[in-house]
């Protein structure tokens, strides 16, 4: 299982509309597959911080079984 966290507006924004859930582990999953899955795409996607196991990552990474996935928006401005 892949343990998903989407952080503040994104889970607002989702399809799942959830913060947290569990996804089941498939052979070659992305956090870019969990991205999309979740409707994001272009600059929506382009603003996601991607964090693996608590460590951030590229959103291309491979995933493993028992991993934890976390989205954070990455916010700039001033």
């Amino acid at each position: 299982m892949i343990h998903v966290r989407l952080y503040h507006l994104l889970a607002e924004r989702s399809l799942s509309g959830r913060e947290e859930y569990e996804l089941a582990f498939q052979v070659g999953l992305r956090p870019l597959d969990i991205i999309h899955r979740e409707g994001f795409h272009g600059a929506e996607e382009e603003a996601i911080v991607v964090l693996v196991n608590d460590e951030q990552a590229a959103r291309q990474t491979p995933l493993a079984d028992g991993d934890r996935v976390e989205f954070i928006i990455n916010m700039v401005g001033g």
